[in-house]
C-alpha cells in the first residue's frame, strides 16, 4: 500500500514538473525578442518581462498569456494579433500602440499607459483594469466588460 502511495506522489511531482515546461515560454524567442525587438509569432507565455525597454518592438502575432510585463515600456510597440490573457500589466507603457485584434482577457491591467494606442477589434472582457489612462485611444468594435466600444471608429463623411 505505501508503495501506490509513493508512486502516486512521484507522478504528481513528475507532472508536475511536466506542466511547467510545457507551457512556458520558448527560450530561443525570448533571445531574439531581447536582442533583435523583434519577434514575429514568437511564444511569449508566461515570460518575464519585467522593466524591459521594448520600446518599437515587433512582436505581432505572439502570445504573451500570463507574461509578466510589470513596469515595462512598449512604446510605440505592435502587438496586432497578440494574445495578453492573464497576463500582468501593471504600470506599463503602451502609449502609441498597435493592439489591434488582440485579446486581453482575463489581464491585469493597472495604472498604465495607453494614450494614443489602437485597439481595434481587441477583446478587453473579463480584465481587470483601473486607472489606466486611455485618451485618445481608437476603441472600434473593441470588446469591453460593458459590451461593445465604437467610440474610435472613423464615420464615412
Amino acid at each position: 500500500m505505501i508503495k501506490y502511495f509513493l508512486l502516486c506522489i512521484y507522478i504528481c511531482f513528475l507532472s508536475t514538473l511536466c506542466y511547467k515546461y510545457t507551457f512556458s515560454y520558448d527560450e530561443g524567442d525570448l533571445e531574439k525578442l531581447l536582442k533583435d525587438n523583434k519577434c514575429i509569432n514568437c511564444d511569449l507565455s508566461e515570460a518575464d518581462l519585467r522593466k524591459k525597454n521594448l520600446v518599437g518592438a515587433n512582436l505581432e502575432g505572439s502570445n504573451l498569456d500570463k507574461a509578466n510585463l510589470w513596469r515595462a515600456n512598449l512604446e510605440g510597440a505592435n502587438l496586432k494579433n497578440c494574445s495578453l490573457e492573464g497576463a500582468n500589466i501593471r504600470r506599463v507603457n503602451l502609449q502609441n500602440t498597435n493592439l489591434d485584434n488582440s485579446s486581453f482577457r482575463w489581464a491585469i491591467i493597472r495604472h498604465s499607459m495607453m494614450d494614443g494606442a489602437s485597439a481595434i477589434n481587441a477583446d478587453f472582457r473579463k480584465a481587470g483594469i483601473r486607472k489606466t489612462s486611455f485618451k485618445n485611444v481608437i476603441l472600434c468594435n473593441s470588446n469591453m466588460k460593458y459590451g461593445i466600444d465604437n467610440s474610435g471608429c472613423k464615420k464615412n463623411d
